[in-house]
């Protein structure tokens, strides 16, 4: 494996906004500019000078762009964070956000973290949020877990904090996940724990995720882990499946790193699922890939699911048949006529029947007799043509009574 690149966190990209706006507009004070209406009222006792309007003008854009704190730095941090709110400016906004977070004690941050909770905002209210508790678990993460403990929905605010305090102490973070995880289900805690070292230590990363039982959670694990993974390269993330022994893990990281490749580059992508001799990596990844190839060119992606394992090629289908149905709903029905008896062609067709129900529903319903599941044929009718009939019972009716279908079926559906 190459070795890791510098990846920068969520908290050094403010950090650059910060400087950023350091450099554009000189040191950055937080803004305490006092009452904007008293500033309004004092401006307008000045009428007669002439220069009120100029007053009310300077005095605005000190506020929009955060100068009026320069002389306040020293101000208690309830009344900064109340002045910071103010700012319209998004970069400048943060960049005072940051100084203000950066002075606080570990004791302060409860309050400022309530205080944030109850005031109104300009802008992204969560991602400034996120950024406090992001800061608060650098300082004391063990307060401000207890904290948001307290608060009703916290799952996302646990999970904020446990990441950032797993970037910085890992062991720590990932002890504390551990011993506060009870039942026998995945442990949704150590999900955080793995998005916070994902940057820093991959392999420690991915024995954790291999640790956790097949879930929802250890997908989210997966995505964590590719996502550092992109950041190292294409080459490294193409190579880091081939570490993992578990099979169905395996297939998890094929199918995330395809998921992010094909966004990028899907020839890229495609040529290297193909290239896999491992049909369930490749059955798992099929389909997003073959959408993503589609959307430039259907008929390559029809010959690259020829190069895919044979119980791989119904997925890639189901990626491909409703981009090119959305073009010519007539040559995707030869075309999936052709994929008869491969592995699974019943998601095929059930694949094509959902891709033209809506503009060509006659011939959607004639596809589902060619499922060969007769229970999945039965579901298929049923779903299918309970949808048309909301848009034409009429329709559905004649239907039913012109061709052949299940006795039910047409109980159901010739009322």
């Amino acid at each position: 494996m190459k070795s890791r690149n510098f990846i920068l966190t969520h908290a050094a990209v403010f950090a650059a906004g910060a400087a950023l706006a350091l450099l554009t507009h000189g040191p950055l004070a937080n803004p305490f500019g006092g009452d904007a209406d008293a500033a309004a009222r004092a401006d307008s006792s000045h009428g007669d000078t002439g220069t009120g309007s100029d007053d009310r003008s300077a005095a605005l854009r000190d506020r929009r762009e955060g100068k009026s704190a320069r002389a306040h730095s020293n101000e208690p941090a309830p009344k900064r964070l109340a002045a910071i709110a103010l700012i319209a400016d998004p970069l400048e906004r943060q960049a005072a956000l940051m100084e203000l977070l950066g002075r606080l004690a570990p004791g302060d941050f409860a309050a400022v973290a309530e205080q944030y909770r109850s005031i109104d905002h300009y802008g992204d209210s969560r991602g400034e949020y996120d950024l406090i508790l992001r800061t608060w678990a650098k300082a004391d993460p063990l307060a401000a877990l207890t904290y948001t403990e307290n608060q009703p929905n916290n799952g996302r605010d646990t999970s904020t904090i446990l990441a950032s305090w797993a970037g910085k102490d890992a062991a720590a973070a990932e002890h504390w996940a551990l011993d506060h995880h009870t039942g026998d289900g995945p442990n949704p805690y150590l999900v955080s724990v793995i998005r916070g070292i994902a940057a820093y230590d991959i392999g420690h990363a991915s024995e954790l995720a291999q640790a956790m039982p097949s879930s929802r959670e250890r997908g989210m694990a997966v995505d964590s882990i590719t996502r550092a993974l992109m950041m190292q390269g294409t080459d490294a993330a193409m190579a880091f499946p081939a570490s993992i022994q578990d099979p169905a893990l395996r297939a998890g990281f094929v199918a995330s790193v395809a998921d992010r490749l094909a966004a990028k580059d899907p020839a890229q992508a495609a040529t290297w699922l193909a290239s896999s001799t491992d049909a369930e990596s490749q059955t798992g990844a099929a389909r997003s890939v073959g959408q993503a190839l589609a959307k430039n060119d259907p008929t390559a992606a029809t010959q690259w699911l020829q190069k895919l394992q044979p119980t791989a090629q119904a997925e890639a289908a189901r990626g491909i048949i409703p981009v090119m149905s959305s073009d010519d709903i007539a040559k995707t029905a030869t075309w999936a006529s052709s994929l008869v008896g491969i592995p699974n062609y019943d998601k095929v067709v059930e694949e094509f029947v959902w891709s033209c129900d809506n503009r060509a529903p006659e011939q959607s319903a004639a596809w589902i007799q060619s499922v060969t599941d007769p229970d999945q044929r039965r579901r298929l009718y049923y779903s299918m043509l309970g949808e048309w009939a909301k848009r034409d019972a009429a329709a559905v009716k004649t239907w039913v009574s012109s061709n052949a279908v299940p006795a039910d079926v047409l109980r159901r559906f010739s009322h």
